[in-house]
């Protein structure tokens, strides 16, 4: 079963050539309420955006930009992005909101009793998934709660002008794929107009902890959904 996630889900393109990994020292130190408090505050704007996108070069601000060229949204960095609320539905006592903020890469902790907290994997792929001739961004994100608790999404984005805007969001292999396939993704890729999964996958005798096999699967767009194409393949996991 594919899942959507509402397209008012919108943000300014900001650019970078790169990241330090100093940013991510910016999660510790932060009090309950100041966190809560900031993902109220987010959430309630989530559909706002400024008309002007700045590219930021390094350190550097350079020229305004207009998101245009096929491949302008390959210079966004999506550490940066805020995400859709819901990729954290299973690891919150309240109700998500409608964006989590992300810095370099991760969010701030999101929920103290659970520490759950949302990580964007730098492994973007892109590709021309909804067939307007410009590549989309294909972005794997893993909402992290408990002792061993995570939930895997993948969220398709494209850039119109200075503005990001999240197409639709996947966080099931889908109901053709079998019964005991857990919604565990391993790896993302743009290949055409599919957006292709792979999910862990258990073999029969396999302890839960530790599946042995993964599945490959297809989805293409069907409005802000991701629906299952083809057949899936299942092969021995690689180590």
């Amino acid at each position: 079963m594919s899942s959507s996630v509402p397209r008012e889900v919108v943000h300014t393109a900001v650019r970078h050539e790169h990241r330090s990994s100093n940013t991510r020292l910016a999660l510790l130190g932060v009090g309950a309420l100041a966190l809560l408090a900031s993902i109220g505050g987010s959430a309630a704007r989530s559909d706002e955006a400024v008309d002007v996108a700045t590219v930021t070069v390094g350190s550097q601000v350079a020229v305004p930009a207009d998101g245009s060229g096929a491949e302008a949204i390959r210079s966004v960095d999506f550490g940066d992005v805020a995400q859709p609320g819901s990729a954290c539905a299973q690891g919150l006592r309240f109700t998500p909101p409608a964006s989590i903020p992300v810095t370099g890469g991760t969010s701030q902790v999101l929920d103290l009793a659970s520490l759950t907290q949302l990580s964007v994997d730098p492994e973007v792929s892109y590709g021309d998934v909804d067939g307007d001739g410009r590549d989309d961004a294909v972005v794997h994100v893993t909402c992290s709660f408990g002792a061993n608790g995570a939930e895997d999404s993948v969220h398709v984005w494209s850039l119109e002008g200075d503005r990001l805007i999240h197409v639709a969001g996947l966080d099931q292999p889908g109901a053709d794929m079998g019964d005991g396939l857990p919604p565990i993704v391993q790896s993302v890729a743009a290949e055409g107009d599919r957006v292709v999964v792979t999910w862990a996958a258990f073999d029969d005798d396999d302890p839960r902890c530790c599946p042995t096999l993964e599945t490959r699967a297809g989805y293409v767009l069907d409005g802000d959904e991701l629906v299952p194409v083809g057949d899936p393949v299942t092969t021995p996991a690689r180590p």
